[in-house]
């Protein structure tokens, strides 16, 4: 007797999983999988505009001044879409350093030829701010600023607003990468002054992975 795709699904309750990487999916989740769409079909874009306007106003903005791009890749690899296309062959980033993926955004820069200046805390450290401005006095042909909101290695939480506010001091163009933390984490792109942000599917919007 050939069982219904739902009654497959285990009935009791999945280990919850604390990993850097995928974790725990509801059962609802599962379920939407178990369905095969076109990429064609009206309804798979009626859902994929729906899921871009959500992200929307989880940022708390709207589309007349920001849209949302999903791409099928891990964290690492929009986070290299960001900075490969979004700052100029003479383009200079400043990167606030105090963990393992603020350190991966600094080796992707060294990849694509992007001219970094690098503000370094130790991990358990909390930013400071008048050094991040101190750099930016020294530099001013920088045209980024790079910064982790939460760093998976530690969960250390980084001052995104208060950086945002330097950032529109100063005029730079502002790229933040909340991989853990978008979703869960109130934050306004707008009041944040965050001209690009990238998170994934898997860590606190609880989809799957691979977008």
């Amino acid at each position: 007797m050939n069982k219904s795709p739902v009654s497959i699904l285990p009935s009791s309750k999945d280990k919850i999983l604390f990993t850097p990487g995928p974790l725990t999916t509801s059962r609802t989740v599962k379920q939407a999988m178990l369905r095969d769409l076109g990429s064609r079909d009206f309804e798979f874009i009626n859902i994929v505009k729906d899921i871009r306007a959500r992200l929307l106003r989880a940022g708390e903005v709207d589309e007349s001044d920001y849209t949302t791009i999903i791409l099928q890749g891990a964290g690492t690899y929009s986070v290299e879409a960001v900075l490969s296309s979004t700052v100029p062959h003479n383009g200079k980033i400043l990167v606030v350093v105090n963990g393992a993926y603020s350190k991966r955004m600094c080796d992707i820069a060294k990849v694509l030829k992007i001219e970094t200046v690098q503000v370094k805390f130790k991990e358990e450290e909390r930013i400071d701010l008048k050094k991040i401005e101190e750099s930016l006095k020294s530099n001013q042909d920088l045209t980024h600023i790079c910064m982790v909101h939460c760093e998976t290695s530690t969960g250390m939480f980084n001052p995104i607003k208060e950086v945002g506010e330097l950032a529109k001091k100063y005029s730079k163009k502002y790229f933040v990468d909340a991989m853990s933390s978008f979703g869960a984490y109130p934050m306004s792109l707008r009041e944040h002054n965050i001209d690009y942000i990238v998170s994934s599917a898997n860590k606190c919007i609880e989809g799957v992975p691979g977008f």
